[in-house]
């Protein structure tokens, strides 16, 4: 591919790696503004989910959902709890098992994050109709997708 071919192109993935930065940062801003938790929107999607979970939850299963490294995933439970956002609790008299809870103030800051959420994502959407906003969906579904399948696209590939 020549270089005039490669800078005549849009790039998505770029384009959502910079719409991605700029939401976090609205996002940020604003809980900053209304002088909110500290903690990161990524923390803030992590608590929510815990929020809506009706079973218990563990660490070891999160690895699943997050699909992130086991390390990174350790990091961020153990800010969310130095932050006093969740706790850790025994279960079964199991030391070594513990479940997850989200704290009063975990809560708060669930709700505080969830409300600036709501208020960036209908700024960005203003003067996009709901058909657009679908199709935009729909495109981005279908993205993701084909990204995670490239994965095994490539070491087809490679064994060709």
């Amino acid at each position: 591919m020549s270089t005039k071919e490669f800078d005549s192109r849009t790039h998505v993935g770029f384009m959502c790696g910079c719409i991605e930065r700029e939401v976090k940062k609205a996002i940020n801003r604003g809980l900053k503004e209304a002088d909110a938790c500290t903690s990161s929107t990524k923390q803030g999607w992590i608590i929510g989910y815990f929020v809506r979970q009706t079973e218990p939850i563990f660490q070891k299963d999160l690895e699943d959902v997050f699909h992130f490294p086991k390390s990174t995933l350790a990091d961020i439970i153990q800010t969310l709890e130095k932050d006093g956002l969740i706790t850790k609790v025994p279960v079964d008299g199991d030391g070594r098992k513990k479940q997850i809870v989200v704290t009063e103030k975990g809560l708060q800051f669930n709700h505080e994050i969830e409300a600036q959420i709501m208020e960036v994502e209908d700024y960005i959407t203003k003067d996009i109709s709901d058909e657009e906003l679908d199709m935009v969906i729909k495109v981005l579904d279908k993205m993701q997708k084909n990204a995670k399948d490239y994965k095994s696209y490539i070491k087809l590939k490679k064994e060709d």
